[in-house]
């Protein structure tokens, strides 16, 4: 065992404690991640800064800088992180073509806000603060929005009302579970998954060729 080194060379990836200094840095990295999304769920996006997530990581400053660049990239990493844990399994079910896909479609997305709140508090309720997620925000919601444009409406034939539906139906949806999330919204499981599915229908009847 190679002792000592906190660098890798060409003759292979120096041994530390039985880790190499990528898994370490990795390491690191993901317990700064998890230190901010803690914060989060406790104090909002506003209670993450660099100081804050180095001490809850139990890490320095300099750690923090191996890894971001400053907090604002640190938000920007971890929002499309949680962004894809949320595509993933919509995606997968959206492409299907089953009687009851608007249901369980719907079922999944309430399941995947309901069962890690500082992740769903990041994605649905703190871009409506000033937190610095705007312009991630608005680069990654065209994903979400083009699933329900390709799949959910794809029997509107005109594209701009295609369009219009995914638009309007995705940040409504937004704003309905930052309203459930922040507790000024009060409705059960069932009645915001019936929603979501009643929603779907509508936008299907309203522009139905």
């Amino acid at each position: 065992m190679q002792s000592g080194q906190e660098s890798d060379d060409d003759a292979g990836p120096r041994i530390w404690g039985g880790t190499t200094l990528t898994e370490r840095r990795e390491a690191r990295r993901t317990a700064l991640l998890e230190a901010a999304l803690d914060l989060i769920g406790e104090a909002g996006a506003a209670g993450v800064t660099m100081r804050a997530v180095c001490r809850r990581a139990n890490l320095t400053d300099r750690y923090f800088y191996e890894s971001f660049t400053s907090r604002d990239e640190l938000l920007d990493v971890l929002y499309r992180q949680v962004a894809e844990e949320f595509l993933q399994p919509m995606t997968a079910f959206a492409a299907t073509d089953e009687p009851t896909r608007d249901r369980e479609l719907a079922r999944i997305l309430v399941d995947k806000v309901l069962a890690d709140p500082r992740k769903s508090r990041l994605f649905l309720v703190e871009p409506y603060s000033s937190t610095g997620l705007g312009q991630t925000t608005i680069s990654v919601m065209p994903v979400f929005t083009r699933l329900m444009q390709d799949h959910l409406f794809s029997h509107i034939d005109d594209p701009v009302k295609r369009r219009l539906a995914a638009v309007t139906m995705a940040s409504g949806n937004a704003g309905m579970f930052s309203a459930w999330l922040n507790g000024s919204l009060r409705a059960t499981r069932d009645e915001i998954i019936d929603h979501c599915v009643a929603v779907i229908t509508a936008y299907r009847s309203l522009y139905r060729s």
